[in-house]
């Protein structure tokens, strides 16, 4: 389970915020892709799509291979995260051609090192056919969808339905799971009185007036619930209605705190999977992309120390892929 959002600033800088839930880290380290890698994906008869990097890219990786992103941030401004979507991926069928068929786990790698827009990304997902191999650390086929964002502010999702790509356009630049994005934008339809921060107005009932108890009755009714509609719901209403930063900066302060009402503990999202395995997802990191600055930012569960890199600075040369054990660490003592 994830949770994805897009917000600008007054200067109209993007950044992007996201959280990645799963039992465990799975083998997730910080990753380099430098310029002028050649890679290859999988097809069930062969070597699939083949390709050479064009842009650098940072992001976090899994299941111990560098190539697997599962997001990330490259060179051009362009942000791709892989999020699940349980039930609802219906991949293509692999091609004849081998070299045509691109496995599902590489697709953020695919993307972030070719294109600088999402529409760009776009045409390169068209241009290949994306299937679902099962995955042994996964026990089955990940069931992803692909959230992508671009430093113009350009927002879409990259799903997979009926065994075809579904290409759709994100306005709201908000992304959960299961089920399908046009799905989730009918729900909001069903919380319109929900959607506003101000307190209720009081009202009089048989001469006797009635006040809001508090302040901050704004959004009652709104789900609370960890599962990806009520995310949506309250992540497009965070975007609905947080005064915008000014600046890059301040984004990312905004960004961090608004992902801090979406992190979950270990404990609050039980219960078993597709595979019929039991597991206990929670946040085991978060991240902030600053499309404008070119900044990727990581905050582990085990480390509250959100860790930024720069891209600007970030060396892309090489002739292979650099990872980086990512410390956990506790809280920081101080003497008063």
């Amino acid at each position: 389970m994830c949770t994805s959002f897009q917000l600008r600033a007054t200067d109209g800088s993007v950044a992007v915020g996201r959280t990645m839930e799963f039992p465990d880290m799975l083998g997730a380290k910080l990753t380099v892709l430098p310029r002028g890698l050649t890679l290859t994906s999988e097809s069930p008869t062969g070597p699939g799509v083949s390709w050479t990097t064009r842009y650098g890219a940072v992001g976090m990786n899994a299941i111990g291979d560098p190539q697997l992103l599962t997001d990330g941030l490259n060179e051009k401004g362009l942000y791709v995260g892989a999020l699940y979507m349980p039930g609802f991926a219906s991949y293509e069928e692999p091609a004849s051609d081998a070299a045509q068929n691109l496995a599902v786990l590489d697709a953020v790698a695919y993307v972030l090192t070719q294109a600088a827009t999402v529409a760009e990304a776009f045409a390169l997902l068209a241009a290949v056919t994306v299937w679902g191999p099962v995955n042994p650390l996964i026990q089955g086929v990940p069931p992803l969808h692909l959230v992508l964002h671009d430093a113009t502010g350009a927002s879409g999702v990259a799903e997979f339905e009926d065994a075809a790509q579904k290409h759709r356009d994100n306005p709201l630049g908000v992304a959960t799971n299961a089920p399908y994005l046009d799905w989730h934008y009918d729900n909001v339809r069903n919380y319109l009185p929900q959607l506003h921060a101000a307190n209720p107005e009081p009202v009089e009932i048989r001469g006797i007036r009635f006040a809001p108890l508090s302040q901050g009755q704004g959004f009652v009714g709104l789900p609370g619930d960890s599962g990806s509609a009520g995310r949506f719901l309250r992540a497009a209403a965070y975007v609905m209605t947080m005064l915008p930063a000014a600046d890059a900066t301040a984004l990312e302060h905004l960004c961090l705190h608004a992902l801090n009402n979406f992190d979950i503990p270990i404990g609050m999202m039980t219960g078993t999977n597709a595979a019929g395995v039991e597991q206990d997802d929670q946040t085991k990191w978060s991240s902030i992309a600053s499309l404008s600055t070119l900044r990727y930012i990581v905050r582990l569960q085990s480390n509250p120390q959100p860790l930024a890199i720069d891209l600007a600075q970030t060396d892309f040369g090489g002739s292979e892929p650099r990872q980086v054990e990512l410390v956990a660490a506790g809280f920081a003592l101080i003497t008063v």
